[in-house]
């Protein structure tokens, strides 16, 4: 989410960006930011390939969004969104194409997690931006897109699809281990699309 209301363009949890998807069978490029100083949406500069099923993550001050489809085939494209220039930049790609890709940004590193490309993927990569490369790390045990989260240093992926099945587990990466630990998610088989992570005051109760 970004924040454009300032000189400095900034990343907060006020502001909402919308990056491509569907338009009943057509596919997007556009990209909609809104604006808190007016509570209004305006345009900005559209990525550079049309795109649904994408991924998204917040580095760096930029915005990525990370492969998707673009409505023929699964893509391993990536690009970032700088808010002060207003360009998007492409970056390396990713090892396979990944449409409903998770991602999860945690110490500074973007992780590109499972999906779809013709068929299910339970493996993971992760990107490091001093050195602008995509590296292979362990696979999860079970092939799932979609809902990813980052909390005290670990990356949780909870339930998710497999072969339009509901994935009932979360699985916990650890990157100091480099492993996988799986825990039951009974959520009595309904699909998760998203999750979030709220950082509540010590006061909160």
């Amino acid at each position: 989410m970004l924040d454009v209301s300032s000189q400095s363009p900034s990343w907060v949890p006020t502001v909402d960006m919308l990056v491509g998807g569907k338009n009943g069978a057509y596919v997007l490029n556009i990209v909609e930011v809104f604006d808190t100083s007016n509570q209004k949406w305006k345009m900005v500069t559209s990525i550079s390939t049309n795109r649904h099923d994408l991924g998204v993550g917040v580095l760096n001050n930029r915005l990525y969004v990370v492969g998707g489809a673009d409505g023929k085939c699964a893509l391993k494209s990536v690009e970032y969104y700088d808010p002060t220039l207003d360009t998007w930049t492409p970056v390396a790609e990713m090892s396979v194409s990944r449409q409903g890709v998770g991602v999860g940004v945690l110490d500074g590193l973007m992780y590109a997690i499972g999906n779809y490309n013709g068929k299910d993927l339970k493996s993971v990569e992760v990107y490091i931006p001093s050195d602008g490369v995509w590296s292979s790390v362990a696979d999860m045990h079970f092939s799932r897109i979609w809902p990813v989260a980052a909390l005290d240093g670990l990356l949780y992926v909870m339930g998710g699809e497999e072969s339009e099945s509901v994935v009932d587990t979360v699985e916990i990466y650890n990157p100091i281990t480099n492993t996988w630990t799986l825990e039951p998610f009974s959520r009595n088989e309904e699909r998760v699309y998203g999750g979030v992570v709220i950082d509540k005051p010590p006061y909160y109760t």
